[in-house]
């Protein structure tokens, strides 16, 4: 464990070949569990690479005493695997509305109208929120950010994040419940 102690302690110190070192020991591991998840080979290579960037920026904020290095590691790797699974069931589905509409193209007419003027009553709303959770909820529509990039982006905290926005979604789920 004191060699995993040292390897950290280099990377925080921004020291390239212990990133190099981190990937040997690890770098299998991480990729097992992706691939588990994605079931894309292409895919999980590319969140096992986003995986050790993430923890190359943020090696001065691991805590060796709450887990070791792999499960470190792995937390993030299935943080970001579960964010790409989350964006890429959001796409599905929209491709399989777009998919049935071409098929109705009257009733596709009628849904873009319903679905502008829903943009319009929600955007409208959001604009009514705070600052601080319009802005949150921009990242997240507009940039298609997950709460923990908002975090690093924002420099908030995780948990402010998460909170702000489930008000922000409360808030608006009232209001437009009052609508209908």
């Amino acid at each position: 464990m004191s060699d995993e102690r040292e390897l950290s302690d280099r990377l925080a110190k921004g020291d390239r070949s212990a990133l190099g070192e981190l990937y040997s020991l690890h770098g299998s591991i991480v990729f097992a569990v992706v691939m588990r998840l994605v079931r894309d080979r292409a895919e999980a290579e590319e969140l096992v690479q986003e995986t050790f960037l993430e923890a190359w920026r943020r090696a001065a904020q691991y805590q060796p005493e709450r887990a070791n290095v792999a499960a470190w590691l792995v937390t993030i790797a299935k943080s970001r695997a579960i964010d790409r699974l989350r964006a890429r069931t959001t796409v599905d589905r929209t491709l399989d509305v777009e998919r049935r509409d071409v098929s109705e193209p009257v009733k596709m007419a009628d849904d873009v109208l319903d679905s502008a003027r829903a943009r319009s009553v929600v955007r409208a709303r959001v604009a009514k929120l705070p600052a601080e959770q319009r802005t949150l909820l921009e990242l997240a529509w507009d940039e298609g950010l997950s709460q923990s990039e908002i975090a690093a982006k924002t420099g908030l905290p995780l948990g402010t994040v998460k909170t702000r926005t489930r008000t922000a979604l409360l808030t608006l789920h009232a209001e437009l419940k009052s609508l209908a």
